[in-house]
């Protein structure tokens, strides 16, 4: 009885260390931090303020090279691209809202 109690109390306090750490890795993904995004950053630097994307994909061509990156947090995606290396766009989603069209 006891050593089933014990294994109860292991297993509820993995599943809260579990549970804190994703709910602690998709806190970086909020509108303050994507205000600190720049253009001209490197990817390791917005790496260093949102954590690691979800999802990633690149192109590299003889002269130039460009990079798209995904980061999903609460509700929020923030899509970042890259050229050669830099931020030249960057674009923050919540559901049900339209993004805006570029100049605007």
């Amino acid at each position: 009885m006891e050593q089933h109690r014990l294994r109860f109390k292991t297993a509820a306090l993995a599943m809260v260390f579990f549970l804190g750490l994703m709910a602690c890795s998709g806190a970086k993904i909020n509108q303050e931090n994507f205000d600190k995004i720049k253009p001209g950053m490197t990817l390791a630097e917005v790496k260093a303020i949102l954590g690691e994307p979800a999802d990633s994909s690149s192109i590299d061509l003889a002269v130039v090279s460009g990079a798209t990156a995904m980061w999903k947090g609460e509700g929020v995606t923030i899509n970042i691209q890259f050229m050669n290396g830099k931020v030249v766009a960057k674009e923050f989603l919540k559901p049900g809202k339209v993004a805006p069209k570029p100049g605007q």
